[in-house]
């Protein structure tokens, strides 16, 4: 009766476990939105046909409300974003504000023909900078100007060890 009892149990745990999993899960983790089906697209009203309410009806697809049909919380939308215009045409100006990687805008704190030189940049940070080009600089020139971190074991005074790479003087 043991062996019985066993094939019994065993049956039904597999028929529960296989009713269970008959019907596919509607969240299966992918979150590509549903092609819109055919009953939503009859229940809307013509084109030239006024909305009836702003209220879907209790019997309604949910994903309908009026006219337009929303998607699904977690998908990804197509087209512009909300409230994004069209370019009128070609910047005038450059549109990249942003200034090149190494390239850093400031002040000669302690000028001379070099090799060092004091430098700080727009927000006060001070640099130490070394350059054997021989450039002549005055204390309050404005430049920009382009550095690599000093690997030499040569000590240019207070601020970050660099070294000069280039130099634009700013009006």
């Amino acid at each position: 009766m043991s062996f019985f009892r066993t094939v019994t149990a065993t049956s039904l745990l597999l028929g529960f476990l296989t009713a269970c999993s008959s019907n596919p899960a509607e969240d299966n983790g992918i979150s590509v939105p549903a092609p819109p089906s055919a009953s939503a697209t009859a229940s809307q009203p013509p084109a030239g046909a006024a909305p009836t309410g702003s209220q879907p009806s209790a019997g309604a697809d949910p994903t309908v409300s009026g006219t337009r049909a929303t998607p699904p919380p977690n998908s990804v939308g197509t087209g512009a974003p909300p409230g994004a215009k069209r370019p009128s045409g070609i910047p005038k100006t450059p549109t990249d504000l942003i200034p090149s990687p190494g390239w850093i805008d400031g002040l000669i704190t302690r000028g001379g023909t070099g090799p060092c030189y004091g430098f700080a940049d727009w927000d006060g940070k001070p640099y130490a900078v070394y350059s054997t080009a021989g450039t002549t600089l005055k204390k309050g020139d404005r430049v920009r100007v382009r550095v690599t971190p000093n690997k030499l074991r040569i000590d240019c005074g207070e601020g970050t060890q660099v070294v000069l790479k280039a130099l634009e003087r700013v009006p």
